[in-house]
């Protein structure tokens, strides 16, 4: 194995930087901006908004079958093939969105778009740099490459709000897919490799005695089985539940701010805003989740978890008590910050519940009632809205769920150092 001559780019930033673009192009160009069809597609084909955000549901539960079925393609075929088919799915699929007529065309549809989110938006990424980068390295790439997702949704919600206002929701969809094939394939099917083998190098920043300490590392900590049988781990499951629900609010922000500002400006106005409250949410997950690593390992854990908590609760409670332009921006700034507890501070109360050893296996389990929930959670609140006419009873529900994520997270953490981790092998 050799490393890229002196003075030449490693191979490994052409992989951070095609990461990069997948994160903008994949969940951000698709999942992450499904509010701003919600009505205008719903009400053109002449459904409610709740029926037709059940392809949401559809498309979550397809992408929970599915997911290990990728797994073990990426692993095991040729990852040019297996990402561009991925990616080749899920731009047909919002393509063929651009036709539909009625709400069943958008469930089969929805379900080839949980058929392909999985690998394209989910483990490529993830698993390319912790390939490429040495453990110096990963953790920064890693975070900067899942900021783009944000930087994606920011620049993308109001980008399809201003067309799809212009020319149509089904030009929209039509213009959603190129983009996503302009974004997607030409790294997918020229640039991306396995691994650093595949071009005769090792991987960036790689170090043989750092490789050593954390193969170590990775032996300490408590077995799945002790985990299942331990409270703070179904304590994690509610906690994931409720936060999962809370995201769903994610897809209906444009409807809330059609809600919040009626009689006030005018529907297209209105839309738009509620795109820029998806664009400002984006923002603040991307700020949220570099805070919470920040005020973690100054903090402590227990303390950042208070502050985000908090930050999610107000949120909710400007989009229910302060109609006003300004006061919705910020609660959506506040919102969008807490998927800083599901991607940064989860992972790091759960692993120091239960160590390394079986962090992987325990901490998935978790993410299952995420991805689950997170697909399902959007449909729920657009059939509260549809059945009720207003946002109000299912956000103060939430504010509800909040609350008590806060207190769950409290009694967690009084557990971390009290779980029996297994000795490590000699």
């Amino acid at each position: 194995m050799t490393s890229e001559k002196s003075g030449k780019m490693h191979y490994a930033w052409l992989i951070f930087i095609g990461c990069c673009f997948v994160n903008a192009g994949s969940m951000a160009a698709s999942i992450s901006i499904v509010g701003v069809y919600m009505l205008p597609v719903s009400q053109s084909i002449g459904v409610g908004p709740g029926d037709w955000m059940l392809w949401m549901t559809i498309c979550s539960i397809v992408s929970a079958i599915a997911t290990s079925f990728w797994g073990q393609a990426i692993q095991s075929r040729n990852i040019n093939v297996v990402t561009s088919l991925s990616a080749i799915l899920l731009a047909l699929a919002v393509f063929m969105f651009s036709f539909g007529n009625n709400v069943m065309w958008f469930y089969i549809w929805g379900a080839v778009i949980g058929l392909a989110v999985p690998c394209i938006a989910t483990l490529t990424v993830p698993t390319l740099l912790g390939n490429w980068f040495g453990k110096k390295q990963r953790g920064r790439v890693l975070g900067i490459a899942a900021a783009f997702t944000g930087v994606g949704t920011f620049c993308w919600a109001p980008l399809f709000t201003m067309i799809l206002q212009n020319f149509g929701w089904s030009t929209a969809y039509q213009i959603n897919a190129a983009l996503i094939c302009v974004f997607l394939l030409p790294w997918t099917l020229f640039v991306f490799k396995f691994k650093p083998s595949d071009k005769g190098l090792e991987p960036y920043g790689f170090d043989a005695e750092l490789a050593s300490q954390e193969a170590d590392a990775m032996k300490l900590g408590a077995s799945r089985a002790t985990a299942l049988k331990s409270a703070p781990f179904w304590i994690m499951m509610v906690v994931v539940l409720f936060t999962s629900i809370g995201m769903g609010f994610n897809s209906n922000q444009v409807a809330i701010a059609t809600e919040a500002m009626d009689g006030i400006m005018a529907a297209p106005e209105a839309a738009m805003l509620g795109a820029s409250m998806i664009s400002v949410a984006a923002v603040g997950n991307i700020c949220g989740k570099v805070a919470f690593g920040f005020m973690s390992n100054r903090a402590g854990l227990k303390a950042t978890f208070v502050v985000f908590v908090l930050a999610f609760l107000v949120g909710f409670g400007l989009w229910v008590f302060a109609p006003a332009s300004a006061a919705l921006l910020v609660g959506a700034f506040l919102f969008g910050s807490h998927n800083a507890l599901i991607s940064v501070g989860y992972p790091l109360i759960v692993r120091s519940l239960y160590g390394n050893k079986d962090y992987s296996k325990i901490f998935s389990n978790l993410m299952t009632v995420n991805g689950l929930m997170g697909g399902i959670s959007g449909t729920i609140i657009s059939f509260v809205y549809q059945a009720l006419g207003s946002y109000q009873a299912a956000l103060i529900a939430a504010m509800v769920m909040v609350i008590v994520i806060g207190a769950l997270l409290l009694v967690s953490c009084s557990f971390i150092g009290k779980i029996k981790w297994d000795k490590a092998a000699a």
